[in-house]
């Protein structure tokens, strides 16, 4: 049986065993619904967390090039546009997310190409 909500203004005491047997319903659809919606956000946060490895793989990547080029952060800005606080956030965080323009002018002024496509 379920209890009613103390900040709700359901009071099962007073309800007809109709309206307590709808009320009983909905409050199982909306647990079951918030079961299924708890299921597909973790799905999402999975997917989200692979694709922040990609593009953290690839930043490493790009930093690796960068140094391998003798290129500093100051040139780099100059090269990019980019100011280098941000190009620095960008090489030194856990879960960056640049955008794509970013990448291609990072990559483009280290003269490295970036590849993308669709599986």
């Amino acid at each position: 049986m379920l209890k009613p909500d103390p900040k709700q203004k359901h009071d099962l005491a007073r309800m007809t065993a109709e309206q307590r047997g709808a009320y009983e319903l909905v409050v199982a659809g909306e647990m079951a619904a918030k079961s299924e919606n708890i299921a597909a956000a973790r799905g999402v946060a999975m997917r989200l967390k692979d694709e922040r490895k990609v593009i953290t793989e690839l930043v490493a990547q790009l930093r690796k090039a960068r140094a391998k080029a003798g290129v500093s952060l100051s040139e780099l800005e100059s090269l990019t546009g980019i100011n280098k606080s941000s190009l620095s956030r960008l090489e030194n965080s856990t879960a960056p997310n640049p955008t794509l323009l970013t990448l291609h002018r990072y990559a483009a002024a280290i003269d490295v190409k970036l590849t993308h496509g669709i599986t």
